[in-house]
């Protein structure tokens, strides 16, 4: 089946969306149809196509300026022309409460986070229609195509901040001076090279190379590239909630390695080194850096293998759309 998806989201999910077989992707939303099983799918977007969005989405109770009226306003058109409304928070638990006045709106909505399914309910109603939608990947770009490893050093692809998620900075520093005083070494591509805050520069460490932001779908290459590569999970308390880049690097038959959490340990823990405190890291990473074992590279297969079998974002529309019907 062929739909349309009148899509607002930010880039990430964008280039991936896009390139997805049997839709037709539109982020112009002026001229609402009702031709092709059209959907409208909003995400929690912090801007949207070209920054279209920003403030738009999100809530700033500090800024009543700052609202989501151009929202609520589309959403309503598309329910008067038929058209099912969709919203996935990508940003729970954490921003729960930064959406859910957008989310109200709509027909449907998705959480990465099992465990806000109940919040959801409580402002929504018992009945509303609130569903798991966990993250996935674009296999026409994160897709295992063999080892071919350049670079026996590790990679971080990602953000660093000052000022918030402090048990996640926790980890990032363990894992960043672990690899590098093991003699691993470490190259980090920073997602938020281009803000200006220093709340975002990450710390200058010895023998780490911080490089600008890559396009998303150049991340494949650093996955198929680096002998390992890092991640750090943020929420670790839910069943469903895992970092996205985790799948990237295990779809890229990356050899991950991750601090702990309860998604972790439920989906993945066959197909990546859970790490959980600098003893162990230092062990790993004083293997790893001479050479992956037979073990270590079956495991990564069998990771990418996993994730293209259940986790890729044709996997996720079926799931849209088995639930609002178009199947």
């Amino acid at each position: 089946m062929i739909f349309k998806i009148y899509l607002i989201s930010d880039s990430l999910t964008s280039h991936s969306l896009n390139l997805e077989n049997n839709t037709k992707i539109k982020e112009s939303w002026f001229l609402l149809n009702k031709t092709n099983n059209p959907i409208l799918l909003v995400e929690s977007s912090w801007q949207g196509y070209r920054n279209r969005w920003k403030y738009k989405i999100a809530s700033y109770p500090a800024h009543p300026k700052r609202n989501n009226q151009k929202l609520v306003h589309l959403v309503e058109r598309a329910k008067e022309k038929g058209i099912p409304t969709v919203f996935w928070n990508k940003e729970d638990c954490i921003h729960f409460e930064r959406f859910i006045d957008s989310a109200k709106y709509f027909d449907h909505v998705f959480t990465v986070d099992e465990n806000c399914i109940p919040k959801y309910k409580a402002v929504m109603g018992e009945n509303a229609s609130i569903h798991t939608l966990m993250f996935a990947v674009q296999p026409k770009f994160h897709s295992f195509t063999g080892f071919n490893f350049k670079y026996n050093k590790a990679n971080f692809v990602g953000s660093y901040s000052h000022h918030i998620h402090d048990i996640r900075r926790e980890w990032q520093n363990s894992l960043f001076n672990t690899a590098l005083n093991s003699g691993l070494g470490l190259d980090v591509f920073d997602r938020n090279s281009k803000r200006k805050s220093q709340n975002y520069r990450y710390p200058n460490l010895e023998g780490m190379n911080v490089y600008h932001a890559l396009n998303y779908p150049d991340t494949a290459k650093i996955y198929k590239d680096y002998l390992v590569s890092l991640n750090v999970n943020t929420v670790v308390d839910s069943p469903t909630m895992f970092s996205r880049r985790l799948i990237e690097i295990l779809a890229c038959g990356g050899i991950a390695v991750t601090n702990p959490s309860l998604a972790v340990n439920a989906l993945f823990k066959e197909y990546c080194h859970i790490v959980h405190n600098e003893e162990e890291m230092t062990e790993l990473f004083n293997r790893l850096k001479f050479s992956p074992s037979a073990q270590d590279l079956e495991r990564a297969r069998a990771g990418a293998k996993y994730v293209a079998q259940y986790h890729t974002w044709a996997h996720r529309l079926e799931q849209i759309a088995d639930v609002i019907g178009l199947r």
